[in-house]
Parts: C-alpha cells; structure tokens; sequence
C-alpha cells in the first residue's frame, strides 16, 4: 500500500509543476493605438511578477495534490475493507480502493493545477492591459 500511496503522491507533484516556461508566454497585442516602444520592458518586467506568483501556485498545487491523495488512499482502503468484509479477498478490495482512492484524489486537485498553469499566464495578461496594451486573447491564453 506503501507504494501505491507514493507513486500517485510523485504523479501528483509531477503533474501539478508541469507547466510551459513564462519566458515564452506573450500576450496578443493590437499594436493599433498602442506605444510598442516600451512593449519588451513591460513584459519582461509583468513575467517577473507572474514568476514570483508561479512558485505559490506551485507550491500550493502540489500541497492539494498531496493532501487529496492521502485522503482518498484513506477513504478509499475504507471502502475498500469494508465492502469486502466477508467475501474472503478483503485485501484485494482494500488495494483495489487504495487505488481508486488515489486516482480520485489526485483528479480531485485539478483546480489547483489548473490555476498553477494558468494563473502566471492571467497575471501577464493583465499586468500589460494595467500598462495600457490592448490585450486581445482571452486572459491567460496568449501564445507560447
């Protein structure tokens, strides 16, 4: 069980800190009415704070993901024991809903990965609409 519980904990941080580099990500832009001159400075300096709120996210994905896979391995060995008291394969079902447990555990944190992946993305996008650039994709989906 032990190692169950620690390949789905390991998928989870894996998952949670896979995300695109922030130096490639870059809003679209009309370039109508808007001065260019300074468009490099401000999105190197609008991805520097979307780097530093990255690491939190991160980190906070990762914790969800910890956290939710635990608790599911519990919850899920529970059911797991109990649905097969009786039957003869009480360890099969245990295992079986250590597993299950897990799987729903670590897709329950997909919010966190989400916001992980997305949110520096959204902080860019918004730090160069603050900056007066006309920011035309949907907020956080410019290009990478």
């Amino acid at each position: 069980m032990k190692n169950v519980v620690s390949a789905g904990i390991v998928f989870a941080l894996m998952s949670a800190c896979s995300t695109t580099s922030l130096s490639e990500y870059q809003p679209v832009v009309d370039t109508f009415n808007s001065d260019m001159d300074n468009f490099e400075t401000d999105l190197i300096q609008c991805r520097s704070i979307a780097s530093a709120a990255k690491v939190k996210y991160d980190q906070a994905a990762a914790k969800a993901a910890v956290n939710n896979i635990f608790v599911g391995a519990i919850l899920g060995a529970a059911v797991g024991s109990a649905v097969g008291a009786g039957t003869g394969n009480q360890g099969s079902y245990t295992r079986l809903g250590v597993a299950s447990g897990i799987a729903s555990g670590a897709s329950s944190s997909s919010n966190e990965q989400l916001i992980a992946r997305y949110g520096p993305n959204k902080i860019i996008d918004r730090c160069m609409a603050n900056r007066g650039y006309a920011v035309l994709n949907d907020i956080g989906s410019g290009t990478n």
